[in-house]
């Protein structure tokens, strides 16, 4: 990452992340959320406190605002935003009415389609506090980074013990502006061999359950790597690699280049609000025996829960059964690399067909583990890496361009399928302790339905996003892929 100033909080907003900024419309914006709750009300000082400390003051971005320079060929930037107050990224809200389940849904839905103001830094936190309960809902900027970056950042604001890390100085009601970070000559080496320790255990912990990348690609910085990358006689190249992985090649091209939308309902044009929603969490030990009798992982057997409440929702409503695309994201990421201060997005996307023609679970869960060893073996994730690198070096001369490419190959899947394995023991937010977690992913273009799965301390949860338009009843689809979980759980067990 480069600085583009004597400040050290002025620095480029990368090709790729610019790519996010751009995509944006009323109807899909290139927002993640989550929630996280807890049995018992959040002190909001407490809250304000830890999201000062563990995200403000650690990565600078959370303090910038993009700005474009809207020129052909211009430089893109992060800068600092002289305005900057914690108070007005972290706010308090009584969910009111019976503050439980429904009041909470209610709110996450509204928050949804509502666009951030680009003259501040793009995410906002809200203290929810329920009935009996309490939970913080917070938005992120795609451009800000990508979900498996987020969820290290959501991670590394819990901690082990309620009371670890909680004894923290006033902060000005005012305004609050962050110091500097120490200096890596400040850090005593006792204190730089635990930080790399935790870096790597949090970044383990919350790795995307996705795919290994046949080389270890790493993010373009430049045209002329991109270049380097694509050219097929050159040893090592992109290119050159997915030239070398014949299996899928054939197939990838033709689900990212010729291959149409499906035919079914749950594909449609959408508007402006949304829909979420969560499903009942399933013990995670259960599921990974259920899958292991099959021979597949716990990710086969989420997908394939997915794809099998999706057939199940579309013969409620009477409609033709045909497989459907998803994109599942992959994480670019090495697993022992501590997050840069300036994240930013080094993923890539591969297309999977969700097996809803599959008669039966365990035909669909034999069907989901087939195709995603496919996609591991082949070059999938190398080719939509170079296309989406490509695209955001379009994006920074005209973003219509890269849009219009872009909504290209997003029309071709119903939405985004995320698989985030987070930390397997009970953490503490606040001084709380953390019940659960949830996430949901954005949708481009005309996609309909985002689907992310999440495990916390034993447990697996799955949280779907809909659109309006497209899945009014999205309580019908939860309901079906519940029933087609714990069929395939069932089954497994005889």
């Amino acid at each position: 990452m480069t600085t583009t100033s004597d400040s050290p909080h002025v620095f480029d907003l990368s090709v790729n992340d610019a790519l996010w900024l751009n995509m944006d419309t009323p109807e899909n914006l290139m927002v993640i959320e989550s929630v996280m709750w807890f049995h018992h009300r959040l002190d909001p000082d407490a809250v304000i406190r830890a999201v000062q400390e563990r995200v403000v003051v650690r990565y600078p971005v959370f303090r910038c605002r993009p700005q474009l320079s809207g020129a052909v060929g211009g430089r893109d930037e992060w800068v600092e935003d002289e305005d900057f107050d914690v108070h007005r990224h972290v706010t308090v809200h009584e969910l009111g009415g019976a503050g439980g389940r429904a009041e909470l849904q209610e709110f996450l839905e509204a928050r949804f389609s509502e666009p951030f103001d680009p003259a501040h830094p793009l995410w906002h936190a809200y203290v929810l506090e329920g009935n009996d309960f309490g939970a913080v809902m917070i938005r992120f900027h795609h451009a800000i980074a990508d979900g498996t970056a987020l969820a290290r950042v959501l991670i590394e604001m819990t901690t082990d013990t309620p009371e670890e890390g909680f004894d923290f100085p006033d902060v000005p009601e005012d305004q609050v502006h962050p110091a500097d970070e120490p200096s890596a000559a400040e850090e005593s080496p006792e204190d730089r061999t635990a930080r790399r320790k935790r870096d790597k255990a949090l970044n383990a912990a919350t790795q995307v359950a996705t795919l290994p990348v046949a080389a270890g690609v790493k993010a373009t910085t430049g045209a002329a790597r991109l270049l380097e990358m694509l050219d097929l006689d050159r040893e090592g190249s992109l290119a050159a690699k997915a030239a070398d992985h014949t299996v899928g090649t054939a197939g990838t091209l033709d689900k990212l280049l010729v291959g149409t939308a499906p035919d079914i309902a749950i594909f449609g044009r959408v508007g402006v609000a949304k829909r979420a929603d969560w499903a009942p969490a399933h013990d995670l030990d259960t599921v990974k025996r259920a899958a292991k009798t099959r021979g597949a992982t716990v990710n086969d057997l989420m997908l394939a829960a997915v794809a099998g409440g999706l057939r199940r929702y579309l013969e409620g409503r009477g409609e033709p059964i045909s497989d459907a695309m998803t994109m599942i994201p992959v994480n670019l990421r090495p697993v022992d690399e501590p997050l840069s201060p300036y994240l930013g997005n080094r993923f890539a996307l591969v297309a999977l067909d969700l097996p809803l023609d599959a008669a039966t679970p365990v035909e669909r869960l034999d069907a989901a583990h087939e195709r995603m060893e496919v996609i591991k073996a082949g070059p999938e994730a190398l080719l939509t890496f170079g296309i989406s690198s490509a695209l955001g070096m379009v994006g920074s001369f005209t973003s219509r361009v890269s849009r219009t490419v872009q909504e290209y190959f997003a029309n071709k899947a119903i939405g985004v399928t995320t698989n985030v394995p987070g930390p397997q023991h009970a953490r503490y937010f606040a001084g709380q302790e953390l019940v659960g977690i949830l996430g949901w992913v954005p949708g481009a273009a005309n996609q309909s339905l985002g689907v992310c799965i999440f495990s916390y301390n034993g447990q697996i949860r799955v949280g779907f996003k809909t659109d309006v338009n497209v899945v009014p009843d999205i309580g019908n689809l939860v309901a079906a892929y519940t029933a087609e979980m714990d069929e395939l759980l069932t089954l497994a067990a005889e």
